[in-house]
């Protein structure tokens, strides 16, 4: 059934968590753009307007190193974002770690040449923490805490002894601060603190969120499985009620059939003592006889219906089709139905184009349709008129029969169509078929049909409808 829910097709969109990484990571990538362009502004601003003396060059060439790594990670965010659903986590975290290590190793080589443990900028290692604590799971954040504070720790030491030179921001800060130790031990015990806080903080917020995450992706895996269970045991359901459908439309086609036989021939044999080839019979035989000839038709009428059934839905009337002029179907459909009409005191109204296309069809079951219609719009119609109009437009031709008679009550239209239904308003016997039979002709077709009632144009009686699809042909005249 197409309506049952695939894995393989849901699993070619990303999971929550997925998708919550891949954009966390890409947010990550843009705002890198924006340190490298701080750090320009900020060393090219306290160069020339403060007249901080310390070297540039190498803040530039850091800056670079930074900006091309950072084209890689774009093109590489691209291509986990292409990449198959399972395995995008496992590939982004690794990117993160890559990325968050190489910007801390460039972080700690600016932080040299730009005064070390003098610069106030030195907080900036708090984004690093940040950053691993969203990106990457508990256990990670932590390590990489744990490396950011190595990091400060080893550059304040290397420079403290000497191992390294100190670049000291000069006309900012003394040239002696690096070298005072209770005001380096301080601002490394700060700098500890505000790291772990940070990581504990941020991991729990984002373990949480994952967690949450997890959990809907888990019920939205239950939902789905559920409703895949529904839907399967739904097309199961139908199907079975699909051959059982066409099961009973075989045997009552085959019933009918096996009825029709007898019946013609007690027809005959009753027309045939009715004619006089028996002998002679009294007035009160001839009219049991004569109300016999009449249900045997009622029958036979109901047997052809069913008939009809079985040989609409196996396609007999695909076989049928050919180019036909449906102008000539209803002319040959309207035969004989001004007499009706007359009986009624109805008027008869008929509104042919000069010009229709022509159409695929089946010539004596869309006659079967208009008749149809078209008899039940006189039987139902004590006075007044009865209206069949055709039309056409760009991709179709419309049949319209439009009486003023006593109309369709509305909890009667949802069912106007169904086998065996007869509205609530209707005097006259039928075997309830006649419309269900046109509506499977017009649908083997690929047509539509339907009623109105009122009418819309005139607001009363009904307007019963049914559109055929054109087929581009010579022209009627």
């Amino acid at each position: 059934m197409n309506n049952v829910i695939s894995r393989e097709q849901s699993a070619t969109e990303h999971t929550p968590e997925e998708r919550a990484l891949l954009f966390r990571l890409g947010v990550y990538i843009k705002i890198r753009w924006l340190i490298v362009l701080m750090v320009v502004f900020t060393t090219l601003f306290a160069s020339l307007v403060f007249n901080i003396d310390f070297p540039t060059l190498p803040v530039y060439i850091i800056c670079a190193i930074i900006a091309s790594y950072n084209l890689i990670f774009v093109r590489q965010a691209r291509s986990l974002e292409a990449g198959k659903v399972g395995q995008v986590v496992e590939r982004a975290q690794a990117s993160a770690n890559i990325q968050i290590v190489l910007d801390l190793l460039m972080l700690t080589a600016l932080m040299h040449f730009a005064g070390g443990i003098e610069n106030p900028f030195i907080s900036f290692y708090l984004a690093h923490t940040i950053a691993a604590s969203i990106l990457l799971p508990q256990r990670r954040a932590y390590a990489l805490a744990t490396l950011v504070l190595l990091a400060i720790t080893l550059l304040v030491l290397l420079e403290y002894y000497g191992v390294i030179p100190h670049v000291n921001l000069q006309g900012f800060v003394l040239e002696t601060r690096y070298k005072d130790s209770s005001r380096v031990i301080g601002v490394l015990v700060a700098l500890a603190t505000l790291v772990y806080g940070c990581t504990y903080v941020v991991t729990a917020v984002s373990g949480e969120l994952r967690r949450r995450q997890q959990e809907m992706v888990k019920l939205m895996d239950q939902l789905l499985d559920k409703r895949n269970k529904e839907l399967e045991q739904a097309s199961k359901e139908v199907v079975k009620l699909e051959e059982e459908r066409r099961h009973f439309a075989r045997f009552l086609g085959v019933v009918a059939h096996d009825l029709q036989s007898p019946l013609v021939a007690t027809q005959s044999l009753i027309s045939y003592i009715l004619d006089g080839f028996t002998g002679t019979i009294t007035d009160g035989q001839r009219d049991l006889l004569e109300r016999g000839i009449r249900r045997i038709d009622g029958l036979l009428t109901l047997i052809t219906d069913l008939l009809d059934i079985p040989r609409i839905e196996t396609g007999q009337i695909t076989r049928e089709m050919r180019e036909i002029s449906l102008i000539e179907v209803v002319k040959r459909s309207l035969e004989g139905m001004d007499n009706l009409a007359q009986q009624k005191g109805i008027i008869l109204k008929v509104e042919l184009p000069e010009n229709l296309p022509k159409i695929n069809g089946a010539s004596r079951r869309l006659q079967q349709v208009v008749t149809n219609l078209v008899s039940n719009a006189i039987n139902y119609t004590n006075e007044g008129t009865v209206l069949v109009r055709v039309t056409d437009s760009d991709n179709d031709v419309r049949v319209e029969v439009i009486d003023s008679g006593i109309g369709v009550l509305p909890d009667d239209l949802p069912r106007l169509f169904n086998d065996f239904f007869r509205g609530s308003n209707a005097g006259s016997k039928g075997t309830g078929l006649g419309l269900s039979i046109s509506k499977r002709i017009v649908e083997a077709h690929g047509g539509k049909i339907w009623v109105e009632s009122p009418d819309p144009e005139t607001k009363k009686g009904s307007r019963f409808a049914f559109t055929l699809p054109q087929k581009p042909a010579v022209m009627h005249q």
